[in-house]
């Protein structure tokens, strides 16, 4: 008769269990605002106005330094988060798990920059620098720009996410980071330079 009861027991407290929702990666920020950059950082704040089907899946976002992989935010649909680094340059990568990406930050103390995460069908996102002028499609001046901002709201990343991004899947993103390293070597002259933040993209607060 114990041992039934106690199996009951279980069987319920599995149930119970098994209709939880298992705890967000990200969370709405409490407020849906971003103070200016210290003096002595730099702040980029990443954009991901895609829709909710094509960016159901988080996505991570990372500073490499050598072998260490540092996570800074996670984002999805209709998302944006801060980050504050040192002045200097910085290597950064995006990633959801299967597919990776690379750019590189040039950064000044007390300025702000905008980064787009460019959904690419079948190839994850893209870190996409948005300039600060210019006639290029990414840029903060571009029609596009104001609705990316009004239609996303601040998040920031939980413990869960830490964890997720952090140790769960640390296997399978060290060999995307290597793939996506590969594929950053890779590119020419031309093509890092479109993908490269650099000190003048800051944006006047």
């Amino acid at each position: 008769m114990r041992v039934q009861f106690l199996a009951l027991a279980l069987l319920a407290s599995f149930a119970v269990h098994a209709k939880e929702k298992p705890k967000p990666f990200f969370v709405d920020s409490a407020v849906q605002s971003v103070s200016a950059p210290p003096s002595d950082k730099a702040q980029i704040v990443f954009l991901e106005p895609i829709n909710k089907i094509q960016g159901l899946f988080p996505v991570g976002l990372y500073e490499i330094d050598g072998d260490n992989r540092t996570l800074l935010g996670i984002t999805a649909w209709k998302s944006k988060t801060a980050v504050l680094l040192p002045p200097g340059k910085h290597l950064l990568y995006a990633s959801q798990g299967g597919v990776g990406h690379i750019m590189e930050a040039r950064v000044e103390a007390g300025k702000r920059y905008y980064v787009l995460l460019r959904f690419i069908y079948g190839n994850g996102f893209q870190l996409r620098p948005l300039r600060a002028s210019g006639t290029s499609d990414y840029r903060v001046t571009g029609k596009d720009f104001p609705k990316w901002m009004k239609e996303t709201r601040w998040v920031e990343k939980t413990k869960e996410g830490e964890v997720y991004f952090g140790v769960t899947m640390k296997q399978t993103l060290d060999n995307v980071q290597q793939t996506a390293m590969i594929n950053w070597q890779a590119k020419t002259a031309q093509e890092a330079a479109e993908l490269t933040l650099n000190p003048e993209d800051a944006v006047a607060e």
